[in-house]
């Protein structure tokens, strides 16, 4: 199997790491419009599968042929490219999959927002090409949120409602003292901000409703140890747009993916200033977005920078918790699944001993995706919770990854 990898950034070479150890990989392609970025992660890499090439993502037609002679492309570049890439991976007859992407690859949502019955772009391209397409497949969206559903719907006759929800913790920061601390993300902050701020959906009555206010119906969800009680939102995420379509069939009535309200970030987001919006300010026109992130350090390169050293204090203190919930009816009786998928890369020694990096949260779906669209996946651009959710579980233990989700059932009734 041979697969080109786009964007040589914080997800792209953990991902050429995690591929470059694959015994099914015999050949690696990491392209980046920094060459001296890609010789850096080539050297830190020190694999003979990996080639890398200069390429720029808005060049539709230098991806394509960049990709000649290739299985497929995984695309972990900033999603304003994704459209021009799945149009590059048509042209070169190759599979596609990224991590992230946006509603507006609906047919007709331009004119009418997001419709129920709404079909996808490119759909039937890739199905004449006999080619996948797997949008949205790193840890969330991806494995621990569509693959995880999936494995739960299929337990299931009906689904009445699913919730997702997301939640960060640094414990070395008192509860009390998080709003003392400047917000930085860890990876692009532009993108990040504009998740906060951006309208996104929920699905509800068999329609998306659009929330437009930023933190859309707050609620308090208690997350396990050492997380906790959270303040969680409507965020923008690809979840609640996807997963409905998937799941008609089961009856489901009910959708949302809701992340938790950073007290630093939350301020800046309701004075407004994360509007990408010119205002005019003393005869200048400026973005306020422009402003804030001025102040906002560079992420960093943490692939390059990942210091061993400090995996033992990382494991202790940094937490991330993804939990799903799941009503439906099985055999007459009305169930509710809590599932919770804890920080997924830890023990960040083992990790880093198995793929060569601790940071496999995205990229490592994003390998596993991509193997089982290379494998003979449903053909057409789909969704993660349209793969396998057996196998892909399979493919990742196969890698050598650990770690076990939490499941909790609850009877609620007859249906």
């Amino acid at each position: 199997m041979k697969i080109m990898i786009l964007g040589a950034g914080g997800q792209g070479a953990p991902c050429a790491s995690i591929l470059a150890k694959d015994p099914a990989v015999s050949e690696i392609k990491l392209c980046d419009i920094n060459g001296g970025l890609l010789e850096k992660v080539k050297a830190r890499i020190g694999s003979p599968k990996l080639r890398i090439e200069t390429a720029d993502a808005s060049d539709e037609d230098g991806i394509a042929a960049a990709a000649a002679g290739f299985d497929a492309i995984v695309d972990l570049v900033t999603p304003a490219y994704f459209e021009g890439n799945m149009r590059a991976a048509l042209k070169a007859g190759v599979h596609y999959l990224n991590t992230a992407w946006e509603e507006y690859i609906y047919e007709g949502f331009s004119e009418h927002g997001l419709r129920p019955d709404a079909r996808l772009k490119y759909d039937d391209a890739f199905r004449e090409k006999g080619r996948t397409a797997v949008l949205g497949c790193g840890m969330s969206s991806g494995y621990a949120t569509n693959v995880v559903a999936r494995y739960y719907v299929d337990r299931l006759d009906t689904v009445e409602s699913i919730k997702f929800r997301l939640a960060k913790r640094d414990t070395r920061i008192p509860e009390e003292e998080e709003i003392l601390h400047p917000w930085n993300p860890g990876w692009n902050p532009k993108q990040a901000l504009l998740d906060f701020v951006v309208p996104t959906y929920k699905f509800e009555n068999g329609e998306f409703v659009k929330m437009d206010q930023v933190f859309a119906e707050p609620e308090i969800w208690d997350f396990p140890a050492p997380v906790g009680r959270r303040q969680v939102s409507h965020h923008a995420h690809e979840e609640p747009f996807n997963i409905p379509q998937s799941f008609a069939d089961k009856g489901l009535k009910y959708c949302d993916f809701k992340y938790y309200i950073n007290k630093a970030v939350a301020p800046i987001v309701v004075l407004g200033l994360g509007s990408d919006k010119a205002r005019d300010i003393g005869g200048q026109s400026v973005k306020p977005l422009d402003v804030v992130l001025s102040f906002i350090p560079d992420p960093g390169d943490a692939f390059l920078n990942e210091d061993p050293s400090r995996f033992e204090e990382l494991d202790a203190t940094s937490a991330v918790s993804i939990m799903t919930e799941i009503i439906g009816c099985r055999n007459g009786k009305k169930l509710r699944y809590l599932i919770h998928v804890p920080t997924m890369n830890v023990p960040r020694k083992h990790m880093y001993d198995t793929y060569g990096t601790s940071l496999i949260s995205v990229a490592l779906p994003a390998a596993v995706g991509v193997k089982m669209a290379a494998e003979g996946a449903k053909k057409g651009v789909i969704h993660p919770q349209d793969l396998d959710p057996q196998r892909f579980v399979q493919l990742m233990r196969e890698s050598g990854y650990r770690n076990e989700w939490e499941e909790t059932v609850e009877e609620l009734g007859d249906a």
